[in-house]
C-alpha cells in the first residue's frame, strides 16, 4: 500500500510538472510567433516566486532602459540600509543659538504629509541657523534629459529639501496663487503652454487663458533659498551659517521610512527615490551621494546579480540605466525572500486599483507591480496571484517603439492575464 501511495503521489507530481512545463512551452510559442511583426524590442522573465524556476525566459538576460523600475533596487538598497525613520534634519544648541542641517529628508513642508519639525522650530526661542552644506554631488542625475527641468517629476536633488523643491500654482479665473507665496511676485503671464520656468532663474511663467489647479513647477535650489523660505515661514529670521565646526547634532525625526517606500512606490515618486539613495549613500560611505550609494549597493547588497547593470540614479530618469528581465525578477524574489510579505506588498500599487495601475490594467487587481515609463520606453515588473493560488514573479520590458504605451500596457495586460488563467 505504502508502494502504491508513493507511486501515485509521484504519478500527480509528474503530471503537473508536465502540464506546467507544457503551459511554459506554449506561452514561449505565442511570444515568439507575435515578436516577428513587432517593430520594437521586448524581453520578459517569469519565475515561481516559492520555488525559483523560472517559467519564461523570452530575451531575459538582455539589457533594457528600465525608466523606474529602477526604483526596485533603489527599494532594495533603502530596506538594507535604512531603519526607523527619516530625520527631519539634525539639530544642535550652542548658547543662544539652534544650528540645523539638511539630511536629504524629501518630505519637508510637503503636502502629504504632516510636519511636527515645523512646529519643533516654531516652539524654539534661540537665534535660528542654517549649516551651508551642500549634497557631493549635481543635483541632476547623469542621463537626465535636459530640457526635463521645468516638469515636476525632475525636481533638483539637495540636501535641504523644502515643499518638495517645486512650487504648487493654482489659477481660477483672474486669481493665481502659488505655495509657497514667496514666489508670488516671480509670476508671470505667457502665451505659451509649454513654457513654465526659465532654465536659470527662478522666474515662473503661465497661461493666463486656462484654469488650472496643483500645478507643481521645480525650482532652482540654494541654501540661502531654503533659509529665506523658512524665515518667511517661521515669520522670524534664518541665518545661513558656514562652518566647519563639529557639534553633537540631534535627529528631529517623525516620518517612517515605509511612508517615503510607499510613496516612492504607487506614486512612483523620482525625487524620494532620489533623495533616499542620498541617504544610503550617507550612512554606508558618510557622503551624500547616489553615486556612492549605487556602488555599495552593488557590491554589498546584489554582487550576485544574473548579469551586472549599468545602475546610475535612483530614480530611472537616466537613459544610462541598463537592466535585465531576469535581473528585475532576481531582486522581486530576493525582496519576496527577506521582506515579511504583508509589509513587502504595501509597498506595490495593485492593478485598476490605485498609484500609477489605477487606470491600467483594469479588472487585474491580482497584479501588484513597479511600472516604468520612459519616452519609446515601458515595463512592468513585480507580483501576480494565478487563478490556482500560485504566485508568480514576472518582468515584462518593452523599448524603443514608436507612439504612445498604451498598445503596449494592453499587450502586457493580456499576457498577465494569460499567466493568471494558465497556472
Amino acid at each position: 500500500m505504502i508502494i502504491l501511495r508513493n507511486n501515485t503521489v509521484f504519478a500527480l507530481l509528474m503530471t503537473f510538472l508536465l502540464a506546467g512545463c507544457s503551459v511554459s512551452k506554449r506561452i514561449h510559442k505565442d511570444i515568439e510567433s507575435s515578436s516577428y511583426e513587432e517593430d520594437h524590442f521586448k524581453g520578459i522573465s517569469v519565475m515561481n516566486a516559492k520555488t525559483g524556476e523560472f517559467l519564461v525566459d523570452f530575451n531575459a538576460s538582455k539589457n533594457f532602459t528600465p525608466a523606474s523600475n529602477v526604483k526596485l533596487f533603489t527599494l532594495y538598497a533603502a530596506l538594507k540600509t535604512l531603519k526607523d525613520s527619516v530625520a527631519s534634519f539634525d539639530y544642535v544648541s550652542v548658547g543662544d543659538s539652534l544650528i540645523i542641517k539638511g539630511t536629504a529628508n524629501p518630505m519637508f513642508l510637503t503636502d502629504s504629509i504632516g510636519n511636527g519639525a515645523l512646529k519643533f522650530l516654531a516652539g524654539k526661542n534661540e537665534k535660528l541657523y542654517l549649516k551651508d552644506e551642500k549634497i557631493d554631488e549635481p543635483v541632476y542625475g547623469a542621463g537626465w534629459s535636459w530640457d526635463d527641468y521645468p516638469y515636476a517629476y525632475m525636481p533638483e536633488k539637495h540636501l535641504f529639501p523644502i515643499y518638495g523643491n517645486v512650487i504648487t500654482l493654482n489659477k481660477t479665473g483672474d486669481s493665481v496663487g502659488v505655495e509657497p507665496d514667496f514666489f508670488q511676485d516671480r509670476i508671470h503671464s505667457s502665451k505659451d503652454s509649454n513654457s513654465f520656468r526659465d532654465r536659470d532663474e527662478n522666474e515662473f511663467y503661465i497661461d493666463k487663458s486656462t484654469n488650472f489647479s496643483n500645478r507643481k513647477v521645480p525650482f532652482i535650489t540654494s541654501n540661502q533659498l531654503v533659509a529665506d523660505l523658512l524665515s518667511q515661514k517661521l515669520n522670524r529670521k534664518v541665518v545661513l551659517l558656514e562652518t566647519d565646526k563639529e557639534y553633537d547634532y540631534q535627529s528631529f525625526k517623525e516620518v517612517a521610512y515605509d511612508t517615503l517606500y510607499r510613496h516612492m512606490m504607487v506614486d512612483s515618486d523620482n525625487f524620494i527615490a532620489e533623495q533616499l539613495m542620498l541617504r544610503v549613500g550617507s550612512v554606508t560611505k558618510g557622503v551624500y551621494s547616489v553615486k556612492e550609494a549605487i556602488d555599495y549597493s552593488m557590491e554589498n547588497y546584489i554582487d550576485d546579480l544574473p548579469q551586472k547593470p549599468r545602475w546610475v540614479d535612483g530614480s530611472g530618469l537616466s537613459r544610462y540605466n541598463m537592466f535585465s528581465p531576469e535581473s528585475m525578477t532576481y531582486i522581486l524574489k530576493k525582496m519576496y525572500d527577506e521582506i515579511p510579505h504583508p509589509q513587502l506588498f504595501s509597498y506595490f500599487p495593485k492593478g485598476g486599483v490605485d498609484g500609477t495601475l489605477k487606470n491600467n490594467y483594469p479588472g487585474q487587481s491580482y497584479i501588484l507591480a513597479k511600472s516604468g515609463s520612459l519616452s519609446n520606453n515601458y515595463n512592468l515588473s513585480g507580483y501576480l496571484r494565478t487563478k490556482k493560488g500560485e504566485l508568480l514573479i514576472f518582468s515584462y520590458m518593452t523599448n524603443h517603439f514608436k507612439g504612445k504605451s498604451i498598445q503596449r500596457k494592453k499587450e502586457i495586460a493580456v499576457f498577465l492575464k494569460k499567466l493568471h488563467d494558465s497556472y
